[in-house]
């Protein structure tokens, strides 16, 4: 295994103090509270590798593919240890020497790719591209570059490309989430329901850090996704029509998204409120707000106003 290619990063390995700051927001441990699945935690894994001291596996390359690249881990690191430009270092070695695992990268149907290059052109990263196969052209993703933002998979327009389900993020399971949320009676005196969306880049990781009084209020129930330009209009749509009055998203401010995905997302709002217009409901059901990091007051503020708002219009009824 070519893990001598890795030991340039011997010096940050030793940097890092295993202080632990590096895993308060992040969402994988968040999901398992196990060690090894922190940043910290990837990191030793790495070490002992480099060194000899554990002999990669398969259970250990899972781990380190299972990443949404949101960063928070360096920004909480007081040793400046460049954590995620690591792993993916760490990635490539692996997949090298055939450890081709699934982690938190898009997967894509290619039964339904239709090979027409609209997720290349929306990837940041530049993980997708089209190879060749049998005459025809099918999207491929590069498991190491795959930041896992979704975006890609709204852009799709046959449905070939989803983030794996396991991490509360995909598509079928942020719908069972509002679908439990509808079906949930609430007092006689509450609100109308409305559901938030929020970046897991930005404003979201706060939200865990404390409890408060409307992340979960009995009339809102805030969702994270990993990246806004995941919420697509037929996700929104179908909400309003499973008995969602409203629907606000909380993205990161212009210019600060790490994909441009909130540019996506303020075209695909303005064009959803002028069908929804055509449809006859109110397009104020739907809001799109920019809140950035540690902005937590004013998403509550938002969300209060929103809330109020969306209650004077009533229920929605969608054909």
């Amino acid at each position: 295994m070519a893990l001598e290619n890795l030991k340039k990063w011997e010096k940050e390995l030793n940097t890092c103090i295993r202080c632990g700051y590096c895993y308060e927001n992040c969402h994988i441990f968040k999901l398992t509270n196990w060690e090894s699945d922190t940043p910290r935690g990837k990191l030793i894994l790495a070490y002992g590798m480099i060194n000899g001291d554990i002999e990669p596996t398969e259970d250990i390359a899972k781990k380190i593919f299972e990443c949404f690249y949101c960063r928070l881990c360096e920004a909480g690191c007081s040793a400046k240890v460049p954590v995620t430009e690591i792993l993916t270092d760490v990635r490539q070695v692996l997949l090298d020497d055939g450890f081709d695992v699934e982690g938190t990268h898009v997967e894509v149907d290619e039964d339904k790719c239709c090979g027409c290059g609209i997720c290349v052109s929306v990837c940041k990263p530049e993980a997708t591209t089209l190879k060749e196969e049998n005459g025809d052209k099918l999207a491929t993703v590069d498991k190491v570059k795959c930041e896992a933002c979704g975006v890609c998979t709204v852009a799709c327009p046959s449905g070939a490309r989803e983030l794996k389900e396991g991490y509360e993020v995909s598509r079928k399971e942020l719908d069972a989430k509002i679908d439990k949320f509808v079906k949930e009676k609430l007092p006689d005196d509450a609100k109308e329901k409305t559901v938030t969306f929020c970046c897991n880049w930005s404003v979201f990781p706060g939200l865990r850090l404390s409890v408060l009084p409307f992340e979960d209020k009995e009339s809102n129930k805030t969702l994270v996704t990993m990246c806004t330009g995941r919420v697509d209009p037929e996700m929104i749509v179908q909400a309003m029509r499973d008995g969602i009055a409203g629907v606000l998203i909380s993205a990161c401010p212009l210019g600060e998204c790490e994909h441009d995905a909130n540019y996506k997302t303020l075209r695909r709002v303005l064009l959803l409120k002028k069908m929804l217009q055509q449809l006859n409901i109110e397009p104020e059901r739907v809001k799109l707000t920019w809140v950035d990091t540690n902005e937590v007051a004013k998403l509550e503020k938002e969300i209060n106003s929103f809330s109020e708002e969306v209650s004077k219009l009533g229920t929605v009824t969608v054909e």
